[in-house]
């Protein structure tokens, strides 16, 4: 009784709906007709056939025949599945397999006027008054799709430009010329969402390492998903990409969601990044990569920036303003802040793919407090360098109306020549032996007023104008005191003297 009761149920179910086949049909033609093709092939590929035959007449009175014939031992075992929409299909658990809704073939045979499905069980005629019947008619082996579709010249010229696009991977011909096998650029593993079916037959998601193939975009096509050699969708990107397992798809198989799409790019990123160009790195799909900041990786990044903005860049630094004005005057790129979004710099920052320009020694102005590994007592001082404090303290408060301390350090770790800071209540005026020789005093008289114009100009921007007009102020100065007060000057006199 529990069997009959359930038989009766399904069979009050499947009269609820009726469907207006001529309107689902004009509703598919949106798609195309190449993938009326495509759905047939993937069954094919999806059995043990080793070759699989197409052929699409030309159109005769708007109308064209089209054949598809695999030489699968099996046929179909159950020929219900024929015309049985979503019903259950071994497929659906198999990731490895392209099918997941027991829908392809019957909505190619929606498109048709008249069909006919021949196999290894018997043949199911679908004739053009909307019945179906079922024959004897068997074939040794294998299954034969034949169906009568409307058709216009273009769309039979687009459908033989379409199907050049199959990637197979069993002996598949069109028309009688085999389609053209492609060598893929690279191959990799990677873990992918997938669709299973669990033992009800409900599809759930699932993870699971598959292989990827890369293959080279020809003149005159877009890139591509595929599925194990099917076209899906086109996307931005270089290459076609084939994932060889089931792809998450919405019913109509000709998309995936974003999250998906998101994945694919940062899969192509990470193993091809060393063959990213300038042009590439501007992409979006390449942007969308660099967004993943956990996933992406650090060399990966790298190749990315120095292809968007060249070897010698930095990030814009606010904190040190003329650092960013040094930078550029060094030949470097400094990198504005809306130049990339608040996860595209989080990535670089994480994957130490550049700097900001304070960041950098050769750039930054800003010094903080430093403890140098060594500073000289006065009675380590040599006589250049006594005679070079001398004069810093003397001229000074006269310069800039300000009384100025001196230290002598050697640091070569302490990345300055010389710089002025307040140090508590003191201005502090420090000079590095590591990269400072006292007994040049044109260099002397150089770091005398450029540090003693950061007094005024505490932004230590040294290309801003103020910076500019302050030291040749102070050059003015400087040259005006020694006329006037000579006698301010006797040690740095005895020393350009020696």
């Amino acid at each position: 009784m529990k069997n009959k009761k359930t038989a009766t149920q399904t069979a009050t179910a499947s009269s609820w709906l009726e469907i207006d086949i001529i309107g689902l049909r004009r509703t598919l033609e949106r798609k195309g007709k190449a993938w009326a093709i495509f759905e047939l092939v993937q069954n094919s590929w999806d059995t043990d056939a080793t070759r699989v035959d197409v052929t699409l007449t030309k159109p005769k009175n708007g109308k064209s025949i089209l054949t598809c014939r695999d030489n699968a031992p099996d046929g179909y075992r159950d020929l219900s599945e024929a015309h049985t929409l979503f019903g259950s299909s071994s497929k659906k658990a198999d990731p490895m397999k392209r099918g997941r809704f027991n829908a392809g073939e019957k909505f190619v045979l929606v498109m048709c006027e008249q069909a006919k499905v021949t196999s290894t069980t018997g043949q199911f005629v679908f004739q053009s008054n909307g019945k179906r019947k079922m024959t004897d008619v068997k074939t040794d082996a294998g299954t034969e799709f034949q169906g009568t579709l409307e058709m216009t010249e273009e769309e039979w010229l687009e459908v033989n430009r379409q199907v050049q696009r199959l990637f197979p991977p069993i002996t598949t011909t069109f028309n009688g010329v085999d389609i053209p096998t492609r060598k893929p650029l690279h191959v990799f593993q990677e873990t992918l969402p997938t669709d299973i079916a669990n033992d009800r037959g409900i599809l759930i998601p699932r993870r699971r390492k598959t292989e990827v193939r890369l293959y080279e975009t020809l003149k005159g096509e877009s890139p591509m998903i595929y599925e194990r050699g099917i076209p899906v969708v086109e996307m931005d990107g270089k290459y076609h990409v084939s994932v060889e397992q089931k792809i998450p798809l919405n019913t109509e198989r000709d998309n995936v969601t974003p999250g998906y799409l998101k994945a694919i790019h940062l899969m192509v990123v990470n193993e091809m990044s060393e063959q990213l160009t300038a042009e590439d790195a501007v992409r979006p799909w390449v942007r969308a990569a660099m967004e993943q900041t956990s996933k992406i990786k650090p060399e990966a990044v790298k190749t990315i920036i120095t292809q968007r903005f060249g070897e010698n860049a930095v990030l814009y630094d606010q904190s040190d303003i003329g650092a960013n004005k040094e930078a550029v005057s060094k030949g470097a790129t400094v990198v504005p802040r809306g130049a990339m979004s608040k996860a595209e710099r989080e990535t670089v920052k994480e994957a130490g793919a550049m700097l900001k320009a304070g960041e950098v020694d050769e750039y930054k102005t800003n010094i903080d407090d430093f403890e140098p590994a060594k500073t000289l007592t006065e009675n380590e001082y040599d006589t250049d360098q006594k005679r070079y404090v001398c004069l810093i303290e003397v001229v000074s408060p006269i310069l800039i109306n300000h009384t100025v301390s001196v230290e002598i350090i050697d640091d070569k770790d302490v990345k300055l020549i010389g710089c002025t800071r307040w140090k508590k209540d003191s201005f502090v005026y420090t000079i590095n032996l590591a990269f400072h020789d006292c007994s040049n005093w044109v260099k002397n008289y150089e770091l005398l007023i450029h540090e003693l114009a950061h007094h005024k100009v505490q932004s230590n921007d040294h290309l801003c104008r103020e910076f500019y007009d302050t030291a040749t102020n102070l050059g003015a100065k400087l040259a005006q005191l020694t006329l006037e007060q000579p006698e301010l000057f006797p040690e740095a006199r005895l020393a350009v003297a020696a």
